[in-house]
């Protein structure tokens, strides 16, 4: 059975302050098989408007290299015209805007999702409700280490085109055998919650499952928040079995 069998059937994003916007973004090609995820970071100018433009350019063209990346940021230069802004808000746009990129896609016959990820959003492989694997982490500790981010300053980037190292950013899951394959991206504070809690009756993916509507989620990650086993923090899912 593959993937491709299955539908897109979670998709939610809730800010972490209803007073302010949301900084991750995400974008379906469901005729391509091309999901994207973003989380921009908050100490950065703009990251809401970076993480939009990445998970647009993801799902036009799911191959990241140096064309797509000037592309990328030659169209956030242009919205944010550097020359017009007051000196404070240049220095802020000197330093950057960052962001995290996860890519999904369904190979060709549905046998297989190949997940490219830079930064801390994670893809999860499911059998049910049992975690079988997840990228780039694989486990709840690694959330604690400063992630590296995709970046509006070239310089930033050079990381990501170092020779023989694009591999390191990509893992592909083979679905065949698998009776339920179930696919679930997420952005940090929701990945740290469910790796923390892979092991736990009920699965964590069980609750994740179980949430209908966009009002439920919110409701979810409110109470996880006051319980403190949830990072303050946007919050976005996709899921799709």
């Amino acid at each position: 059975m593959s993937l491709q069998e299955y539908r897109l059937r979670i998709k939610f994003s809730v800010p972490k302050d209803e007073r302010y916007p949301n900084e991750d973004s995400h974008q379906c090609s469901k005729r391509r098989g091309i999901f994207a995820l973003s989380d921009g970071a908050s100490v950065s100018y703009d990251s809401a408007l970076w993480s939009r433009i990445l998970v647009r350019h993801y799902c036009i063209r799911p191959e990241i290299d140096q064309q797509w990346l000037t592309g990328a940021i030659a169209e956030f230069s242009r919205i944010h015209n550097r020359d017009s802004l007051p000196w404070m808000m240049q220095a802020a746009f000197d330093r950057g805007s960052f962001a995290s990129l996860l890519g999904v896609r369904y190979e060709q016959g549905g046998t297989g999702v190949q997940v490219f990820a830079v930064g801390d959003s994670l893809a999860v492989l499911c059998e049910g409700d049992k975690v079988v694997d997840s990228w780039p982490y694989k486990d709840a500790s690694q959330f604690a280490r400063d992630p590296q981010l995709i970046s509006t300053n070239p310089e930033d980037n050079n990381f990501l085109f170092q020779e023989e190292t694009q591999q390191r950013f990509k893992v592909n899951w083979d679905l065949v055998g698998m009776s339920a394959p179930a696919v679930f991206c997420m952005t940090d504070a929701l990945g740290c919650w469910l790796l923390a809690r892979r092991d736990e009756a009920p699965s964590p993916v069980t609750t994740l499952r179980s949430l209908s509507k966009r009002r439920e989620f919110g409701e979810f990650v409110r109470s996880e928040h006051d319980a403190g086993r949830l990072k303050r923090d946007d919050t976005t899912v996709l899921g799709f079995w």
